[in-house]
């Protein structure tokens, strides 16, 4: 099958933008990488508060973009869950934040290979037990997900082989894909909002 490619010559494009991917840019990106591993690293920060006193999103925090100003993130449980159901709940933000993430993995590794993708959806469903997070515990355990589902559509030249190999790159590359399959466990720190600034971690 010819697959519907364009040129990408790395060395000398300008502006090329395919898949909604800025090449050129991720390219140097990419190089700079190479020759420097300590440019890999990166640092994501920010605060959230929880709403007291208020009435509407239960969480907010402000994000910094890099040309888009700031954005005000609000989450809000559902009605059944004490919230109020104004925002979409933090569930559903870190599900958009994965589907996202992995959308975004396989425009820019098709991109760099000058595949055009001329769809890509992707519906995200995710099987929950509550009973968890509801204190109720079980033996053996029950998971909170029972199954997420990533059904995407992509309508692009490639054979499903090659479907399925931009697929595995995803998986290995996407940073919010790692966070969902790997076992990462968060340091939380606690510290009283008094004068006296106690502070404890916790693992």
């Amino acid at each position: 099958m010819i697959l519907n490619r364009v040129a990408v010559d790395r060395e000398q494009c300008e502006k090329v933008i395919l898949n909604r991917v800025a090449v050129d840019q991720f390219s140097e990106t990419l190089q700079k990488a190479r020759n420097d591993p300590s440019k890999t690293k990166k640092v994501i920060e920010f605060e959230g508060n929880w709403e007291i006193g208020k009435t509407g999103p239960q969480f907010s925090t402000t994000i910094k973009t890099e040309k888009g100003g700031e954005f005000l993130i609000q989450s809000d449980e559902p009605i059944a869950l004490g919230g109020s159901g104004t925002a979409p709940n933090p569930v559903q933000y870190g599900l958009y934040g994965i589907a996202s993430c992995f959308a975004a993995s396989l425009a820019k590794w098709t991109a760099m290979e000058g595949i055009v993708l001329n769809q890509l959806k992707i519906k995200v469903r995710a099987d929950m037990d509550l009973s968890a997070s509801f204190g109720i515990f079980q033996e053996p355990a029950i998971p909170i997900y029972e199954r997420i589902k990533f059904e995407i559509v992509i309508d692009s030249g490639m054979s499903m082989e090659e479907i399925e190999r931009f697929n595995e790159i995803a998986k290995q590359r996407c940073p919010c894909y790692y966070c969902l399959t790997a076992a990462i466990i968060p340091e939380i720190v606690f510290k009283k909002g008094d004068q006296n600034h106690e502070q404890v971690s916790f693992l």
